[in-house]
This record gives structure tokens, C-alpha cells and sequence, in this order.
């Protein structure tokens, strides 16, 4: 299913995805086993390395290497999943929301806030200089509502990198 970005949709957009993704959340924690899963996998099934060649017909060799090249992250999803195949097993992948985010909305809302929080601080920076800064509860009160609007909008800033605050911690 390709989706298009379409501002108005992105809510059930988000919705649908993140109902897709739910399951996969248990395991983000999980560690790729150190020789890499397709030699854990093969071990596991009592499959040597021959068998596994003659099964996809590759030569013995080449199996020794992608084995080697899959922990280093440098083996494509196309051999991944040939090598299931051959060792009857499916192989599946995911992209899903790293920790501490629960959800999609999480990154999206936080995103938001160090938006409207940096945007914030340039503005209450020359409104100081012109003695015309805000108390600090009013201040987060306009971030928290400045971000909110930021999300609604879907305001493409919300991903630019240019982001100076590492943490959305409003104090």
C-alpha cells in the first residue's frame, strides 16, 4: 500500500499505520543475535552452510560471506528473504518508533514542541531585548498552543534539522 503525503489524510493515515506497527513494538528492544539471523536461524534448523548453498543455489562460499556481511548490516532484503524462503521461514521488517516514543503521535508531538520552542525563544529573545518579554508560566502556555497549531497544520518545519534543542522539556 503507497502512501501519499496528503495533509489532510495524515491522521488516518498515521491511524492505519500505527495499528500495522503495534504488534512489532515488543520486539525494538529485542538484540539481532551476534552472527546475525540468518546463521542463528540456519544453526537452529540444523541446516550447514552447503545445504543452505544448494538450497538457493549459490556456492558454499557465498553463504559463508553474506553470513558474515548480514551483522555488519551490508546484505540486501532481497537475499534476506531468499534465504528465508529456502529455510522455509518468511522474513519480515519493520520500521517502527525508537524508545522512548509509544507512537508515531509521540515523535510528531514532540517534533512539534522543539519547533515551536526554538521559533519561541527568537522571538522572546528580541522581545526581551525591546523589554517586552513574557512571564515564563505564559511562555510555555504559547509554546505548548504554538506547537499544537504547529501539528495541526503539518507544518514541514517540524522535520527540517535545524532543531537547537536535543530534549522538548519545557520548564
Amino acid at each position: 500500500m503507497c502512501m501519499k503525503t496528503n495533509k489532510k489524510n495524515l491522521l488516518s493515515q498515521r491511524q492505519i499505520i500505527e495499528k500495522k506497527i503495534k504488534p512489532w513494538l515488543s520486539l525494538r528492544a529485542e538484540a539481532i543475535p551476534p552472527a546475525g539471523w540468518m546463521k542463528a536461524i540456519r544453526g537452529a534448523l540444523g541446516i550447514n552452510t552447503r545445504q543452505l548453498a544448494d538450497l538457493i543455489g549459490v556456492s558454499h562460499s557465498a553463504i559463508t560471506q553474506l553470513e558474515k556481511r548480514e551483522p555488519q548490516k551490508k546484505v540486501t532484503l532481497e537475499m534476506i528473504e531468499k534465504v528465508a524462503e529456502s529455510m522455509e521461514c518468511r522474513f519480515i521488517y519493520a520500521i517502527v518508533p525508537k524508545s522512548p516514543h509509544k507512537n508515531l503521535e509521540e515523535i510528531i508531538d514532540q517534533r512539534a514542541l522543539l519547533l515551536a520552542s526554538d521559533l519561541f525563544r527568537e522571538v522572546e529573545h528580541t522581545m526581551r531585548l525591546e523589554a517586552q518579554g513574557t512571564a515564563k508560566n505564559d511562555s510555555n502556555k504559547r509554546i505548548e498552543q504554538f506547537a499544537f497549531e504547529l501539528k495541526a497544520k503539518m507544518d514541514t518545519r517540524i522535520w527540517n534539522k535545524k532543531q537547537k534543542s536535543k530534549k522538548a522539556e519545557i520548564q
